[in-house]
């Protein structure tokens, strides 16, 4: 669900599925992905990296699961922009033009373009979180050899007040302060984590209910109103909440969300975050064809009313589609080949999509 708010969140159109309040906020259900994969990764690494698990091996494991198609929607753009600069005026934007420089594709695919390497968002924008989260595991491979949280504790402490004294806002924390942010996120749900092993949480099926369903309430509503500033900053914790009540699995919203389609969209959800700029962009291309966007600067889709939302409804059928072909031929293979040279247990399975 937090994908596919991205998903909307970069289509711009006058219909009112890419304008309801919450999506047009939507870039912050990034931040839920840093701490959901600070919490699952403790769960299935902290008393093993080290041990079972080398360092390397586990840095190993996470490239595999998020770098090959990173590689290859990068691969599909650079074939993008060669086509662009043989067929001058084939699209909006000049070949190799701002945010997609060959420095640009360098950093982009050392993995440093969240971390002040380059000017603006680059090539596959939404990619500057993976790269920011490759840091996180670096930083939880060194950390977690302590076996103590605290350590978890003083970056999350120490993120936060970087945060505060260089880019007080979530929003525009990417590409210079992405991997800050992301540190911030992922050491929350490596302490809540460790809070749920600590506490005896055990709700009673009404309980279960009333929480789910009030967190639920609550990131909608934190997300409506809020848009930019120093608020944005509570955000993760927040989610980190959300995490903590619904690891469980005891209410009725984890029952809807267990069910087969919401299965199957979180099974994509990796390859549609990161395959939809790329979708995204031929759709508008394919529309201001008929009249029906305007690409350049900003792409948007000039229809309104019902019109945008059925352009808007398509769009997120290519993007699942076009997903789950990524996920068949690269996502899933590339994974499966690095645990079999890693020589990786079952329990490898158990690390998170983001």
């Amino acid at each position: 669900m937090c994908a596919l708010a991205v998903v909307l969140f970069h289509f711009k159109t006058g219909g009112l599925l890419s304008n309801l309040p919450a999506i047009r906020h939507g870039w912050i259900f990034v931040d839920f992905f840093f701490v959901l994969s600070g919490f699952v990764l403790a769960h299935a690494y902290f008393g093993r990296v080290g041990r079972e698990v080398s360092v390397w091996r586990f840095l190993g494991l996470r490239l595999g699961r998020i770098y090959p198609l990173h590689a290859a929607v990068l691969a599909a753009m650079v074939v993008l922009e060669l086509v662009k600069l043989a067929m001058p005026g084939l699209g909006a934007r000049e070949a190799f033009g701002p945010g997609r420089t060959v420095p640009d594709l360098i950093a982009s695919l050392l993995l440093l373009h969240s971390s002040g390497f380059t000017r603006d968002l680059v090539w596959n924008v939404p990619s500057w979180s993976i790269a920011a989260e490759f840091w996180a595991y670096a930083a939880f491979a060194l950390l977690v050899l302590t076996r103590r949280i605290w350590p978890f504790a003083l970056l999350a402490a120490v993120s936060v007040l970087t945060l505060l004294a260089v880019n007080p806002d979530l929003y525009d924390a990417t590409y210079d302060a992405g991997t800050i942010r992301c540190f911030y996120g992922f050491s929350l749900g490596v302490i809540t984590w460790s809070l749920r092993g600590e506490t005896d949480w055990r709700p009673s099926p009404m309980l279960a209910a009333l929480a789910e369903l009030l967190f639920v309430a609550a990131v909608i509503g934190f997300a409506t109103v809020v848009w930019g500033g120093p608020r944005t900053l509570a955000a993760p914790i927040l989610f980190a909440g959300a995490v903590f009540v619904f690891a469980d699995d005891a209410g009725p919203v984890s029952r809807l969300l267990a069910t087969r389609l919401p299965v199957l969209l979180g099974t994509l959800s990796y390859s549609i975050y990161m395959i939809h700029p790329l979708v995204q962009g031929r759709v508008m291309e394919a529309l201001a064809r008929f009249g029906l966007a305007r690409t350049g600067v900003a792409d948007s889709v000039t229809a309104t009313g019902l019109t945008a939302d059925a352009i808007t409804l398509v769009m997120l059928v290519l993007v699942i589609g076009v997903a789950a072909l990524a996920y068949r031929w690269i996502e899933k293979p590339a994974r499966d080949w690095s645990r079999r040279r890693l020589r990786a247990p079952a329990v490898e399975a158990e690390a998170p999509t983001f």
